[in-house]
């Protein structure tokens, strides 16, 4: 895996999303990096119902939510990249 995009900034608790390719050639686009309150994490892609709900859209098991979490935090705090980009609009 590889993540193929991170925008940073903070909006509220999230402070960057980013997309992840595997090693197929699968891209998933939507990830987000929460800052909680035990410290940051990856939030997995959801969408809203029509109750009001947030349902998630990609599904893990917990070695591989662990995989993406660290990955993403290296990435993260790596600094700037030529493939990252500041910007204080959401970036989709």
């Amino acid at each position: 895996m590889r993540i193929t995009r991170m925008a940073k900034g903070e909006w509220s608790k999230i402070r960057a999303f980013f997309d992840l390719e595997t090693e197929d050639g699968f891209v998933m686009k939507g990830f987000k990096i929460v800052a909680g309150s035990s410290g940051m994490f990856v939030g997995f892609p959801n969408q809203k119902n029509k109750d009001g709900e947030y349902n998630d859209t990609i599904f893990a098991d917990k070695t591989l939510k662990q995989k993406v979490n660290q990955l993403a935090l290296e990435h993260y705090n790596q600094g700037d990249s030529s493939k990252e980009k500041d910007t204080d609009d959401l970036p989709f």
